[in-house]
């Protein structure tokens, strides 16, 4: 094998013949030419930007023509806190579908093999799966909040206030910071944009339908976006195993597997060069790709699972997710998010970054980093066509996340700083003004960091590895602020603060003991990143609990309950979805399910593996069949289910588009005179309101006969 050229048929095309030096393997995938003229690249970010802004705003004024929604700025920052199960599972898919959902997946399947998708869907799905629990106890003990520092001030007073806003603050700047530099990254890759003035257009479509419909218009952009991400997924995982002529069956991707990491290839300059894959994967059992015993690839996945509780936690984002969603929703849209955004990196890696492998592209570890994996093997398979079907797929995940980032960061600094240190009686016309000045404002820096992180020459994959060392060490106090009454605000305070210290000191002396040097590369290696995320989490969630039982609160919750909103608005849900009752058999469901799916996901099925030592033919098979099956329903129940249970919102707004105008002028004019003479009148609202379950009652019944 080591004398042939090429070492194999399949990847000639990436391989030459030079007399005196023999068999030369292409230096890089991309050499530093695009493979789209920078035209295409302006026409995505643009033209997919404008007919974001134009179609997700023309739906919020839908909704609220037709469908009667008030655009106060309650409405603006929680979107009525009624968002269904169906809707919520989207939104969380799509807010946890970042760049590095589908950029750095596919990069530790290129590393590490199989081992490197399961980690990576794994390590990233049990947060949200466990936040659940935090979501529904929100409905309970916060149920007027607006975001995560709102109850940690009604808690624990002002001092952990500021700490905490400072962590939140810095969680959204790293989740934004990774965005972008993903998208641009990969932008340029592919068509030669300008890095820089990507980082700035990519924003900017996202910044005017956040503008405009705030929340709601997140979610409904979410959904949208959600759509299209499965969509491709889908095309891209069945081009792999079934339809590729290149590819095209599991069995056909393991033999190639097989071939690429076999101990006969040669792997010296020139025939292959430092930094491409080439035989034997380090740590791995026996050296191969097909196999979940790899040391690489656990280490991934402790760094990746200690790392995603800070940016699920101590994301803002999350929070406003769960305080939209109506009490009978929350737990569930959860659960079913957590699951179907599983299948995004496990399905998408095991056939874009397996198939990298499999097809020997000439990747190297700089390409790598930055993403480039699934670009490659989309080109690949696909030529120019794969790499607009990518290209979109990521501006889709890039703009949804961003969205979800400025409504968590316009919420914080309205509600948490503005409101509660500048102006406490701020009306609800101002505090919309200030939403969307800052909306606009982070919008813009959004950009200007992604520049100044891509001059310094922070790669996405340093990034996303640093996150959980930066913040990891508020994930603990934050969910024991719900969770533990005894939980006091001193501990929260030392060991959010001495938890990220250690964190940082840990992670910088042992890329300094262990490479000699301390720079972005040593510190982005696995040693030095798994040291700072474990001491982080560990630390702060030790120093808090040990101050806790020392100086425990016995705290009740009141003063969390009494947090109020800016403007009374009368809820359309009945009162039975606030009762006490149904709130604590939600969170029995949900911490029954959400551990129970976390144990098998990170326990289970890791060890139900490892008597495979190195998968064969057929196991393989069945591994890839799980990812297909997986992607396939994920993507079904995900695009289907908010259009059911939106069926009547979606009826309503069709006749009313479809029906005289000035009729509906006229409905609405005795809809106002009828919620006047109700409020001035509460008997007369009993009463209707009386009737109107009467009604429903004989509905049943006759139904039923």
């Amino acid at each position: 094998m080591s004398s042939e050229c090429p070492p194999f048929d399949f990847s000639g095309k990436y391989y030459h013949f030079h007399a005196g030096v023999g068999c030369v393997r292409q230096t890089s995938f991309f050499e530093g030419r695009p493979v789209l003229n920078q035209g295409l690249g302006y026409s995505v970010i643009l033209g997919f930007g404008a007919f974001f802004a134009i179609f997700t705003s023309f739906l919020v004024w839908l909704e609220k023509r037709y469908v009667g929604a008030h655009h106060t700025s309650e409405w603006f920052n929680t979107a009525g806190r009624n968002v269904k199960t169906g809707l919520i599972a989207s939104v969380i898919v799509s807010q946890w579908t970042w760049a590095a959902t589908i950029l750095q997946s596919s990069n530790v399947a290129w590393q590490y093999g199989i081992s490197g998708p399961f980690w990576y869907a794994s390590g990233a799905t049990v947060q949200v799966l466990l936040f659940g629990i935090m979501a529904i106890e929100i409905k309970r003990k916060a149920p007027c909040a607006h975001t995560v520092c709102e109850i940690v001030k009604a808690r624990w007073g002002k001092a952990a206030h500021i700490v905490f806003l400072a962590f939140c603050l810095l969680t959204n700047i790293i989740v934004t910071a990774m965005l972008v530099l993903g998208g641009s990254a990969v932008v340029n890759a592919l068509t030669g944009v300008n890095i820089y003035a990507a980082s700035f257009l990519i924003p900017l479509g996202v910044i005017v339908y956040t503008l405009a419909g705030g929340l709601k218009a997140t979610f409904l952009a979410s959904y949208i976006h959600s759509v299209i991400v499965h969509v491709t997924l889908l095309i891209f995982v069945y081009l792999v195993y079934t339809a590729s002529d290149k590819l095209g069956s599991p069995r056909i991707v393991h033999s190639r597997l097989r071939e690429i990491a076999s101990k006969l290839r040669s792997c010296h300059e020139p025939i292959s060069h430092n930094g491409q894959s080439c035989g034997p994967v380090d740590g791995n059992y026996k050296g191969a790709y097909l196999t979940m015993l790899s040391s690489g690839g656990l280490v991934f996945g402790i760094i990746n699972i200690v790392g995603n509780f800070g940016t699920v936690f101590v994301d803002n984002g999350y929070w406003v997710s769960a305080i939209a969603a109506r009490p009978s929703s929350t737990h569930k849209g959860y659960l079913l998010g957590g699951l179907v955004w599983f299948a995004v990196p496990f399905s998408l890696a095991t056939s874009l970054g397996l198939g990298a492998l499999a097809l020997d592209l000439p990747l190297t570890e700089d390409e790598a980093s930055h993403g480039l994996v699934p670009p490659a093997t989309a080109i690949a398979l696909m030529g120019k066509g794969g790499s607009i079907l990518l290209l979109t797929m990521l501006f889709m995940a890039v703009t949804s996340a961003g969205s979800s980032e400025l409504i968590a960061v316009s919420s914080l600094c309205t509600y948490d700083i503005y409101r509660t240190y500048i102006n406490p009686d701020a009306t609800g016309r101002k505090i919309l003004s200030v939403s969307r000045a800052v909306v606009l404002g982070f919008g813009c820096f959004m950009g200007l960091f992604a520049v100044i992180l891509n001059k310094v020459g922070v790669s996405l994959g340093w990034m996303y590895l640093a996150m959980g060392v930066l913040v990891g060490s508020a994930v603990l106090p934050i969910a024991f602020m719900l969770l533990w009454r005894k939980a006091n605000a001193i501990g929260a305070i030392l060991g959010t603060i001495v938890g990220c210290i250690f964190g940082i000191v840990t992670w910088l002396s042992v890329a300094s003991v262990e490479y000699g040097r301390v720079n972005l590369d040593t510190t982005g290696r696995n040693a030095p990143m798994l040291a700072g995320n474990i001491v982080s989490i560990l630390t702060g969630g030790a120093i808090h609990a040990v101050c806790s039982l020392r100086w425990p609160q016995n705290y009740n919750w009141d003063t969390t309950r009494q947090i109020t909103m800016v403007e009374k608005e009368k809820s359309d849900l009945p009162a039975e979805e606030f009762k006490e009752e149904k709130l604590t058999k939600a969170r029995s469901w949900i911490v029954k399910w959400g551990v129970g799916f976390t144990i098998v996901i990170v326990m289970l099925w890791p060890l139900f593996t490892l008597p495979a030592g190195e998968f064969s033919v057929g196991y393989f098979t069945f591994w890839a069949v799980i990812a297909i099956a997986w992607g396939t329903i994920g993507s079904a129940v995900i695009i289907a289910l908010p259009l059911f249970e939106s069926w009547e919102t979606i009826e309503n707004v069709c006749i009313g588009m479809f029906t005289n105008d000035r009729l509906m002028e006229k409905v609405e004019e005795i809809n106002f005179k009828l919620r006047s003479i109700m409020l001035a009148i509460p008997e007369a609202e009993r009463a209707y309101l009386l009737e109107k379950e009467k009604a429903k009652k004989n509905e049943a019944t006759s139904s039923e006969q």
